[in-house]
């Protein structure tokens, strides 16, 4: 039987909704999948990496889904260091037999977050280098042909669907009904 964790930040563990409207959780419930929800609020990629043996490998998953980066940005740190940071999570899930798939995280709207989660200097920096993320990923996920979610095309025009959104950066449950719904090709 196939085991899932889902590894991430904020994104996967579902702030701002209830818990019954987070995606990773609607697509437990709906698949009945054994799955573990790993995302941790305000996760770098490389806090990921620290908690990888407790959250990742000790579960022994047959699969694991990985989305990381926004928080790293945030933190005004490279696409190049998360990259990185992703790929030896990539290399040691292997390693393991463990089938990966990764996230490409959804978009942001700066002007939002600063109004409605906190004032930050990096959010623009963070929304420019999200593509060049997708990108860095596409590039990992064809290295290693691994499959991958592709959230940042599902949210590219994010400004013009705020609704989407519970503060610019988390997503409302319209959004997570979205990241469902792009999500459960993959996954299926």
């Amino acid at each position: 039987m196939k085991k899932y964790v889902f590894l991430g930040d904020s994104l996967i563990y579902g702030y701002g909704v209830k818990p019954k409207d987070n995606w990773v959780y609607k697509l437990q419930t709906k698949y009945n999948l054994s799955l573990y929800n790993k995302g941790v609020n305000g996760s770098t990629t490389t806090d990921m990496l620290v908690r990888f043996q407790k959250d990742v490998l000790d579960l022994n998953p047959t699969d694991l889904f990985i989305m990381g980066g926004t928080n790293d940005l945030l933190s005004n740190r490279s696409v190049q260091s998360i990259a990185n940071n992703i790929e030896l999570m990539i290399k040691d899930s292997l390693k393991e037999n463990i089938n990966v798939i990764i996230g490409f995280p959804p978009n942001i709207i700066p002007n939002l977050a600063n109004k409605l989660f906190m004032k930050c200097d990096t959010y623009d920096y963070c929304q420019d280098s999200l593509p060049l993320l997708k990108e860095a990923l596409l590039n990992l996920c064809n290295k290693y042909s691994l499959n991958y979610v592709d959230f940042y095309s599902a949210t590219i025009n994010a400004s013009e669907h705020k609704e989407l959104y519970v503060d610019g950066i988390h997503l409302s449950p319209k959004g997570q009904d979205l990241l469902v719904k792009t999500a459960e090709i993959k996954l299926n």
